[in-house]
This record gives structure tokens, sequence and C-alpha cells, in this order.
């Protein structure tokens, strides 16, 4: 690998880090954990209504994580399970009033940060942003795929 390509690799892990480390610190900073803010950030902003599986495939977490980060949410008083008719056993995740209310305190604030930060941005840089990042994802996968026999 030549010295540019890993240098621009470097840069790439490190701004990756850095974005995940200010979402983990945001999370901190409310008393819950990344996982936990994921849960909540999907429910306050899409108002929409979630299932456990939904969620791990929308976050790429494991359903036992994110099974343990609703069992803790729900002893926060934040999320309670609501049984969807017609299935065996496959439930909604609904936010309690008391995690509309810390969501909207918390959650929505980032939320807003998110929206003013990109607001900054041309819609040329969103759209490069967008489909570059895209398009580098979509060859790591062929390549861990292709090359590494494991499925992403």
């Amino acid at each position: 690998m030549n010295d540019k390509i890993k240098k621009q690799l470097g840069i790439l892990r490190q701004q990756e880090k850095e974005l995940s480390a200010l979402y983990r610190h945001i999370a901190i900073k409310f008393g819950i954990s990344d996982n936990e803010f994921r849960v909540l950030y999907a429910l306050m902003i899409s108002n929409g209504e979630y299932t456990q599986q939904s969620i791990s495939s929308m976050w790429s977490l494991p359903k036992q994580t994110v099974n343990s980060v609703i069992a803790n949410l729900t002893k926060k008083g934040y999320v309670y399970l609501e049984a969807i008719p017609g299935t065996r056993n496959r439930k909604i995740i609904r936010l309690t009033d008391a995690g509309k209310e810390f969501g909207k305190n918390n959650v929505l604030h980032t939320y807003e940060a998110e929206q003013r930060a990109i607001s900054k941005m041309s819609e040329v840089e969103i759209q490069t942003c967008v489909e570059i990042l895209g398009k580098y994802i979509y060859l790591l996968r062929e390549e861990f795929a292709g090359k590494l026999a494991c499925e992403v």
C-alpha cells in the first residue's frame, strides 16, 4: 500500500473515531449509554414505531444488545413494550411520557444541532459526502465479502 493511501485511511479512521466519540460523549452527558441514545434517538426523531428487530437492523446492533438496551430503558421508565396483535411474540417499542420528556430535553437538542451543522454545508457538499461515503461502504463490503468471506 502506498504511503498516501495509508495516510488517508488513517485520517478516515480518525474521523470515524472522532464522530463516534462525539456521540458517546453526548450520551454520557445525558446519563445514558450510546446504545440507549441510539434507541431513544430513533424513537424521538421518527415518531415511528419500531420493533427490537428494526432497531437492531437500523443501527447494526446485535439483537441481544438491543434487548439489553430496551430492558435498561424500561427500568429507567423511558420505554415500554407493546405486543403486536396477531404475532407470536413481536413487540413495538414505545416511549413513556418520561421517555418523551427526556427525549425532548436531550435527544432533540442533538438532532437540532445536527440539522444546524449540515445546513452550514452546501447542497453539493452534502451530496458529495453522502455519495462518497456510500461508495466507500459499498466497496468495503465487496472486499470483506470477497476476501474475508464474511457477511456484513
